[in-house]
C-alpha cells in the first residue's frame, strides 16, 4: 500500500482513487478485526516505536556527539549547544504544525516528517563547518516537528477516551526507551565507526524504518475504522457515529487557540512548563560531558544517561496512570519536584555515590516531563483543537527548551563548572511548582 494510492492526480481515474481508500480501509479493518480487538492499541506501539527511533535518535544522542566534535572541530560548549537551541526556535512554528495536524491529519504530516529528519541527520555525517551544523540541525527540528509530540500524541489523543493516560504513557515511554537504546549504541557506533558514519547510520534507519510503519499502521481515529474511541461501536441507523457520552467529555467546551490564548489557565501552563524544560534540556544536551569532566569516558558517560532515559519509561506509565486516577495538576507539581531532587544530586558532594540516585530520581522525572503535557490540554482544553493548542504551548515552551543548553554551555565556558546552572535551574524547578498548582479549570469566554 504505496502513499500515492490515496490521491487521484487525474480526474479520470476518480474511481481508481476511490477503490484505493477503499482497499486501505478495509485492509485496516481486516487487521482490527484479525490481530487485536482494539486497533487503538496498535496505533500506541506504533507511536512508541516512532518515539522510540524519532525521538532517541534526534533528542538523545546529541549528547554523545559533544565530545566528539569538541575533539574534531576544537568549537566550545556554547557553541555546540547553540544548535540545540537553534532547534527549539522551530518550536515556535508549533501552532501551525498542530493546525496541519488538525486539518490534514497526523499520517499525511507525520510522512513526509520522516524522511526530512532521516535524510537530514544522516547528512549531519558530512559536517565540515559550524554554520552547516546549525543549518542541520535546523531541518531534522522541522522533521520532529511533523512527527513526535504534536502528531504522535493527538493520536493517541482521538483513539482514547476513559484509558487515555494509560494509554499516553505506553506511547511515550517509547521516547524513554529511544534513550537508553539509542544514546549507548550511538556512543559505541561513534568509538568503532567515528561519529560522521555513526550520524549517515542513524539518519537512514529513522527513513527506512518509520516512513513504512506510519504508511502501513498509523489511521488518524477509530473513525477511519468504523470505531470510536476505547473500541466502542456505537452507530446509528443512518450510519453516524454516536460518541460516548462521559462526565469529562460533557464538561469541556469547545475551545480553539485563539480561546485558550485568552484565559489565565494556558499561560500558567506556558511559564511552569517553560521554568521546567530549561533544565531538562539542559540535562540532555550535558550531561554526558558533565560526567566526562568527572572522570568517565564517553561512553561509559553516555550509559548513565540512557541509564536515566531508560528510568524514564516507568515515570511515562506511571504518570498515566496516575493522571487518570488523581488531577493531572498534583501529578505534575510531583515530577517537578522529582526533577528538582534530581538537579540537586549532581551538585552535592560525592558525584559517583550519588550516580544511583541520580538515575533513578531524574529517570522518573523525565518520564513524567513527556507524557504531562497532552494530558493537561486534553483536561484543560478538549479535544477540538488539541493539536492546534498543543502546538501554542509547545511553541512557548521551546523558549525555555532552546535557551537551557545554550546558557548551561556559556557559563561552563566562562566558570568552568555546570554548578551556577544547575542551582539556577533547581529554583526555576520549585517556581514551576508553585505556578502549576495555582492552574485552575478555564471557562470559555462567550464571543
Amino acid at each position: 500500500m504505496l502513499p500515492g494510492m490515496d490521491i487521484c492526480f487525474f480526474q479520470g481515474h476518480r474511481a481508481l482513487s476511490l477503490n484505493s481508500k477503499l482497499n486501505l480501509a478495509s485492509a485496516a479493518g481486516f487487521m482490527t478485526r484479525a490481530l487485536s480487538p482494539f486497533y487503538g492499541w496498535w496505533i500506541v506501539a506504533a507511536s512508541a516505536i516512532i518515539l522510540l527511533l524519532a525521538g532517541g535518535v534526534g533528542y538523545y544522542t546529541f549528547g554523545a556527539f559533544f565530545t566528539p566534535l569538541v575533539d574534531e572541530f576544537e568549537w566550545n560548549r556554547a557553541q555546540i549547544s547553540l544548535s540545540m537551541s537553534i532547534m527549539g526556535l522551530v518550536g515556535l512554528a508549533g501552532p501551525l504544525f498542530g493546525m496541519w495536524v488538525d486539518r490534514y491529519g497526523a499520517r499525511r504530516v507525520m510522512i513526509p516528517g520522516a524522511l526530512v529528519m532521516g535524510l537530514s541527520f544522516a547528512c549531519l555525517g558530512f559536517t565540515s563547518s559550524i554554520y552547516y551544523f546549525y543549518a542541520m540541525y535546523f531541518v531534522v527540528a522541522v522533521g520532529q516537528m511533523a512527527i513526535l509530540h504534536i502528531p504522535v500524541l493527538t493520536l493517541v489523543s482521538q483513539w482514547f477516551e476513559k484509558r487515555r493516560g494509560l494509554a499516553t504513557g505506553i506511547s511515550v515511554a517509547g521516547l524513554g526507551l529511544g534513550g537508553m537504546i539509542m544514546l549507548p549504541l550511538s556512543a559505541h557506533l561513534i568509538s568503532v565507526l567515528g561519529w560522521q558514519w555513526t550520524y549517515r547510520i542513524l539518519g537512514a534507519a529513522v527513513c527506512a524504518v518509520l516512513v513504512p510503519l506510519i504508511i502501513l499502521v498509523i489511521r488518524d481515529s477509530p473513525r477511519d475504522i468504523g470505531m470510536l474511541p476505547d473500541g466502542e461501536k456505537h452507530v446509528d441507523r443512518e450510519g453516524h457515529q454516536r460518541m460516548p457520552l462521559s462526565d469529562s467529555s460533557m464538561q469541556i467546551p469547545r475551545w480553539t487557540l485563539s480561546s485558550a490564548l485568552r484565559t489565565p489557565t494556558f499561560w500558567l501552563l506556558v511559564a511552569s512548563f517553560t521554568l521546567v524544560f530549561v533544565g531538562t534540556s539542559s540535562l540532555i544536551a550535558h550531561a554526558v560531558p558533565f560526567f566526562v569532566g568527572q572522570g568517565f569516558s564517553n561512553q561509559v558517560a553516555s550509559t548513565i544517561l540512557g541509564s536515566t532515559v531508560g528510568v524514564s519509561i516507568l515515570g511515562r506509565i506511571s504518570t498515566g496512570h496516575l493522571s487518570d486516577r488523581v488531577p493531572v495538576k498534583y501529578v505534575a507539581a510531583l515530577f517537578f519536584m522529582l526533577q528538582a531532587g534530581g538537579l540537586l544530586l549532581l551538585i552535592v558532594p560525592g558525584t559517583q555515590v550519588s550516580i544511583p540516585a541520580f538515575v533513578i530520581v531524574l529517570g522518573l522525572a523525565m518520564g513524567g516531563l513527556f507524557v504531562l503535557e497532552p494530558l493537561v490540554i486534553r483536561e484543560y482544553f478538549g479535544l477540538d483543537s488539541f493539536a492546534s493548542i498543543y502546538g501554542g504551548l509547545w511553541a512557548f515552551e521551546t523558549l525555555g527548551w532552546g535557551a537551557g543548553p545554550y546558557i548551561t554551555g556559556y557559563i561552563f565556558d566562562k566558570t568552568g563548572s555546570y554548578n551556577t546552572a544547575f542551582i539556577a535551574f533547581i529554583f526555576a524547578t520549585l517556581l514551576a511548582t508553585v505556578l502549576v498548582l495555582l492552574v485552575r479549570r478555564p471557562r470559555l469566554s462567550a464571543t
